[in-house]
Order: structure tokens, then C-alpha cells, then sequence
């Protein structure tokens, strides 16, 4: 049996204390019934004891309305059996999850590899990356919320994807599209890479798993009240609207908030209750919600452009830089872009972080330095509210994106030989299109 090298083991050591700090900082938050957790069990422990949602939604008390509109009705369903043992078995239960699923998705980046050696010792990527985005794994663990679960739904999608198991790619994006809606853009990039097996599980298990649990618990009549709710909610609500409902809570709207429609509201309506310092014109909501949807629509247009075809990489880089953007734009299209989203940005610091140490230089190394140099930035910007009220974070994603794009069209540097790009296909050579799929 090999022995692992002591560069090794510092990784390992490393890792198994980033867990260990996440699995504290969660504990504490869910058993003090903080922020997230607080919410999600409210509405789990209605459905377990009641049978149905919370049917209050404008309740001024917020303690008795509705916790989750945002979410699918069938979410608190699926919670809600974890709720039997009161506060401390589901804290500990939430916090196992958290580390489960973050634990798988550091697995599965670690073997993200490139065709070339990297500079430094085995895993040095995966730990620059993770130390860079130390900031944005706090703060799920701070607060509790979901993204580590969606994280690891994703990667393991992709992971499956890769390994010409589109069935199962399918259906674990598929499960992370009921929770959290976002990964959906994964459904259009599935299409333009012609993965219709793939797709088809996922829109398969979307129906499934949103609908089956729900008739069978709260029957036809409320199944349809309930997701009319929703609808309306979020097609015909605030999230529609780019959260500019000055009845929302400070945090849909001030600086914590930089989705697209948030920040150009700051930006350019006088009226808002937390505009920017400077406002370069002055328009109404409406005018800036119609900016917001042109910009959207900008951005939609560019990746849809520049992903429209199948890569070919040599090392299969292109391949997960794309997937890698994808999983950006979940948070450059959300209605609520907060910081204990940005964790999703950690598949491209891998990639970044790989490229940035590649012993052999060329365009992709100084892409990969600069993209490292932006995300630094952006966790500087953390500490500004003014900053952030500016859409810092926003604007790094985006950025971060283009970065991500360009480098995926760059082939790696010529000194990188043949026999090296060979030797290394196997645990990173492009998924390959099945039968049915070409």
C-alpha cells in the first residue's frame, strides 16, 4: 500500500479542519435557531403536526406566516420528518448534512485535474481554492442555508455526466432544481450540449419529486392552492419585480442583496429606501426594472452564445469551465443574490486555481491569475457595504464568468506535450456522447 506523502496528509489535515469549523459554526447557529435553519424548521414542524403549510402568508407577526414562499411546497414536506425530535437532533441532523455534502464536493473537485502537472504538491489547487473561498463557506455554515447540499447535487450531476451516466446526472440535478429552482439553467446547458437523456431525467424527476409527495400528503385540491401560491409568489411578486417592494425586509433590498434587478434599482431610482451614495441618473422603478431585464437578457444572450457548442478541449477543461460558469449564472440570474451563495463559485476557483499554478505558463496561466486576483477582490469588497450596495459581488461573477469562458476557449500551452495530454485522458477526457445522444 502506498504511503501518502506529507504534502498529502497537510491537505487531509487541512480539510478535516475546515469541516470541523463548518460543523461547529453550523451547530451553534441551528441549535440557537438562527437565521435559515430557523425558518425551514418552522414551516417542516407545521407540516408534520398540521398535515398542510402554513396558510397564513401576510401574517404581521412573522413567526406565524409562511417561512418558505420562495421555495416549492413539496421542500417542507420533505423536512418536515426531521422535526420529530425537537431542536438538538435536528441541529445535529442539519449540521451532518452540511458536512456531507460539502465533504462530497471537495471529493469529486479534487479530481479535477488538468492534462498538465501542477506546480506544487498534489491537491495544492483544491487548497488554494478552498482557502480563497474560506469567506463564502463560512457564511453558509453561518447561516444555515442549502448551498452546500445544491453544491454537491450539482458537482455529483456533473461528475455522472462525465462518467456517461446520464440517467443519474439527470435525476441529481433534477433533485437539486426542487430545492432550490437555480440549478434549472443546468437544463438549457444540457440542451445545448445535446445530452436529451440527461435533460429528460432531469425534467422527469423535477415533476416527480415536486408533485408525488405533495398529492399524496396534502391531496389534489391543496397540491394545486399550494403551487398556485407559489406562482403567483414568484412570477407575479416581488421576485418579479427585482425585490424593489419597499415593504420587503432590509435585507431583499439594501446592500446584501446584488442581483441584477437590486443593484440597478439602487443605482438609478431616487426613490428607493436605500439608494446609492451616487446615482449617475435618476428614474423611476419601472425604468429600472426594464434596464435590469435588458441587461439580464444581454448576459443571458452571451453565455448561451459562447456555450452554444460542443467543446473539444484536449484535457477537458472547456468541458467543466462551462459547467463551472453555468453554476455562476445561478447566482448572476437569481432574484436574490446574498453571500452564502457564492460558495457556488468554488468549482471555477478549482479550475482557476489549477491553471494559476501550471508550471507551463501561456494564456490560460495568466487567466487563471487574474481570475484568482478578482475573486480576492471581490472578498475585500465583503468588508464594504458601500461596495456591495454597488453590486461588487455582482460584477465579480460576471466577470469571473468571462474569465472562465475565454480560458476554456484557449488550448493549453504547446510545451505541454503529447504524450503528457495522453497519459492524463482517462481521469479527464470530455463525457462522451452516447448512441441515443448523438
Amino acid at each position: 500500500m502506498r504511503e501518502r506523502s506529507p504534502h498529502a496528509r497537510w491537505l487531509y489535515f487541512g480539510l478535516i479542519l475546515l469541516l470541523a469549523v463548518v460543523a461547529i459554526v453550523s451547530f451553534r447557529r441551528a441549535v440557537a435557531c438562527k437565521y435559515v435553519f430557523h425558518h425551514f424548521s418552522l414551516d417542516a414542524a407545521y407540516v408534520w403536526k398540521h398535515g398542510e403549510l402554513i396558510p397564513d402568508l401576510d401574517n404581521e407577526d412573522r413567526s406565524k406566516r409562511r417561512q418558505l414562499p420562495f421555495y416549492l411546497p413539496v421542500v417542507a414536506l420533505l423536512l418536515s420528518p426531521l422535526t420529530v425530535g425537537g431542536v438538538m437532533p435536528v441541529a445535529a441532523l442539519w449540521t451532518l448534512g452540511h458536512l456531507v455534502a460539502l465533504a462530497y464536493a471537495l471529493k469529486v473537485l479534487s479530481g479535477w485535474r488538468t492534462a498538465a502537472p501542477s506546480r506544487g504538491p498534489p491537491g495544492a489547487a483544491l487548497a488554494l481554492a478552498c482557502a480563497v473561498a474560506l469567506p463564502a463557506v463560512l457564511e453558509v455554515a453561518r447561516f444555515n442555508q442549502l448551498s452546500f447540499y445544491i453544491l454537491a447535487r450539482v458537482l455529483g450531476g456533473l461528475a455522472a455526466l462525465e462518467r456517461d451516466k446520464p440517467w443519474r446526472a439527470g435525476v441529481l440535478l433534477g433533485l437539486a432544481t426542487v430545492v432550490k429552482l437555480l440549478p434549472a439553467a443546468f437544463a438549457v446547458w444540457l440542451a445545448l450540449k445535446r445530452k436529451w437523456i440527461a435533460l429528460g431525467a432531469w425534467g422527469a424527476t423535477v415533476l416527480v419529486v415536486a408533485l408525488l409527495p405533495s398529492l399524496a400528503v396534502f391531496g389534489p385540491r391543496k397540491t394545486a392552492d399550494y403551487h398556485r401560491q407559489w406562482w403567483l409568489h414568484n412570477v407575479h411578486g416581488s421576485a418579479a419585480r427585482g425585490m424593489t417592494d419597499p415593504s420587503l425586509r432590509e435585507h431583499f433590498i439594501d446592500y446584501r442583496n446584488q442581483s441584477i434587478p437590486a443593484v440597478l434599482a439602487r443605482l438609478l431610482w431616487p426613490e428607493h429606501r436605500y439608494p446609492v451614495l451616487f446615482q449617475p441618473v435618476a428614474l423611476g422603478a419601472r425604468a429600472a426594472r426594464a434596464i435590469a431585464w435588458c441587461v439580464t437578457a444581454v448576459l443571458v444572450g452571451g453565455l448561451l452564445w459562447a456555450t452554444r457548442r460542443r467543446l473539444s478541449g484536449d484535457d477537458g477543461f472547456g468541458w467543466r469551465a462551462e459547467a463551472a460558469t453555468y453554476a455562476m449564472a445561478m447566482l448572476v440570474f437569481a432574484p436574490l443574490l446574498r453571500q452564502y451563495y457564492l460558495i457556488w463559485a468554488l468549482p471555477g476557483l478549482v479550475l482557476l486555481a489549477r491553471i494559476a499554478i501550471d508550471p507551463v505558463g501561456g494564456r490560460r496561466q495568466r487567466l487563471g491569475q487574474v481570475g484568482l486576483a478578482l475573486w480576492l477582490a471581490g472578498m475585500l469588497a465583503w468588508l464594504s457595504p458601500t461596495a456591495r450596495a454597488y453590486g461588487a459581488h455582482l460584477l465579480m461573477l460576471v466577470l469571473l464568468g468571462i474569465v472562465l469562458l475565454s480560458a476554456a476557449r484557449s488550448r493549453p500551452a504547446a510545451s505541454e506535450g503529447n504524450g503528457r495530454k495522453r497519459s492524463s485522458a482517462r481521469l479527464t477526457r470530455e463525457p462522451r456522447a452516447t448512441t441515443s445522444e448523438r
